[in-house]
């Protein structure tokens, strides 16, 4: 049973998930995300968030077919839903957990339809409310994730395997967390060295292992643990999916390399680039999004990294010389996110044809000037965390003429089938196979007569 003192947390998640119903932008505060009893529920909830409303809505209309749910009304019957259905919670524990909810005269007729409510709960079956439901439609509700992404990805992926990746996103408690140590900045500390650092964290009962195709990541089970100890308040550990550094690794920065990040925000990237190279290396970074502008920015002052060049700005016309011409360019550019949703679950209920559309063309643009930006045999790397063709593969059809593929290491999938056939220079990173963030990655090079 969730604590009395909660009671005023129980309030202020009603407001985010309240807040969420209407699509409000930021719908939870940043400061409650410290909270983590808001931290759990809103995020759980919001993950599941057409599953438990179906849930609700059938319930309700099977107890009393013509009360009206009102929209200030959702977040006590979708918290309570959660509680039972997917915590096993007892009737007793939540009339005990929300009992100030019903104190006033006017909520006494709601709180006799929250008793039939949360009695029809405990002898609900999903299974029996969804057997006349078709495949996309079902599956779309059993595993809290729009139709239309659904529709749109099993066109190029199997649709088992579509179930396992989606399934995969839904646990947040895999508890599996990538991180590498930052050798510049413990170099510079004369007291230690990394050898010693991973017996002080061994000492206290924090296991890491290293991981078995990047020898300077690891794997470490609580994340908790690691942030609370003293290597990282120091700024010597830093957490990355594993994803996010394949395309760095496959990036392959070398020393003299003029290089671009065209999307550098929130930073992690560009900082791993950093540390990877000396001070020889030129490095330009650019990020349209003021806000993740000053992510960055304050990520590269926390790490005391100064080889960089940041600007915001826009990289599709960027503020410099158009003769300027990289050996090397990474674009990250802005997507769905439909690859992320273990980690941000809100990004499901964005997805529709709108929004990929808007992002489709946003990364079209910025193809286009990563082509022109390159220098003739210059090296592209293309990645997004998403599992729309139209994101990656067909993205990069577009180019082909001007690009030459280059291959990708073996632990990178290949690419969706287009037209019957893979794209040569691309390649997948899966949830349910890789353990990371779902990833489209492609590496090419400028062919010597391209634009």
């Amino acid at each position: 049973m969730i604590e009395p003192q909660n009671q005023n947390s129980i309030k202020k998640l009603f407001n985010s998930l309240c807040s969420f119903s209407k699509q409000e932008i930021n719908s939870i505060d940043v400061k409650l995300k410290s909270d983590s009893f808001i931290y759990h529920y809103y995020y759980e909830i919001v993950r599941y968030w057409n599953k438990i409303n179906f849930i609700v809505r059938k319930n309700i209309r099977f107890i009393k077919e013509d009360y009206k749910l009102k929209q200030d009304e959702l977040p006590i019957f979708f918290f309570s839903t959660y509680r039972i259905m997917w915590e096993n919670a007892s009737i007793f524990s939540i009339f005990r957990e929300l009992e100030f909810y019903f104190k006033s005269e006017k909520e006494k007729y709601k709180f006799k339809i929250f008793q039939l409510f949360l009695n029809g709960l405990k002898t609900f079956s999903l299974s029996k409310a969804l057997k006349d439901k078709e495949l996309i439609e079902k599956t779309s509700i059993e595993l809290g994730t729009p139709s239309f992404l659904i529709k749109k990805i099993s066109e190029y992926m199997e649709f088992s395997f579509l179930k396992k990746n989606l399934e995969v996103m839904n646990n947040v408690r895999r508890g599996d967390y990538t991180l590498w140590f930052n050798l510049k900045m413990i170099q510079k500390d004369n007291n230690y060295d990394l050898e010693f650092i991973k017996q002080d964290l061994k000492k206290k009962g924090i296991k890491i292992s290293e991981d078995i195709q990047i020898p300077y990541l690891y794997h470490v089970k609580n994340k908790s643990e690691i942030i609370q100890s003293k290597w990282y308040i120091k700024g010597y550990v830093t957490f990355q999916d594993k994803a996010s550094v394949i395309v760095i690794e496959i990036l392959s920065p070398n020393n003299n390399d003029l290089l671009f990040d065209m999307c550098a925000g929130p930073g992690m990237k560009t900082n791993l680039i950093a540390q990877k190279v000396n001070n020889n290396t030129k490095i330009l970074a650019i990020e349209f999004d003021k806000k993740r502008m000053k992510e960055t920015n304050k990520i590269l002052n926390y790490y005391n990294i100064k080889t960089i060049h940041l600007l915001n700005a826009d990289s599709i016309d960027p503020p410099f010389n158009n003769k300027i011409k990289f050996d090397k360019i990474i674009l990250d550019p802005p997507c769905t996110g439909s690859g992320t949703f273990r980690a941000n679950p809100e990004l499901k209920w964005r997805q529709n044809y709108s929004f990929l559309n808007q992002n489709i063309i946003l990364q079209e643009k910025l193809l286009n000037s990563a082509i022109k930006l390159l220098k003739p045999g210059g090296i592209l790397v293309y990645s997004t965390c998403s599992l729309y063709a139209e994101e990656g593969e067909l993205q990069i059809l577009k180019l082909f003429d001007k690009l030459l593929p280059l291959k990708l290491p073996d632990l990178i999938d290949s690419s969706y089938k287009i037209n019957n056939e893979f794209i040569p220079g691309t390649g997948r990173l899966y949830p349910a196979t890789h353990g990371t963030q779902g990833f489209f990655i492609a590496k090419f090079r400028k062919k010597e007569s391209g634009i």
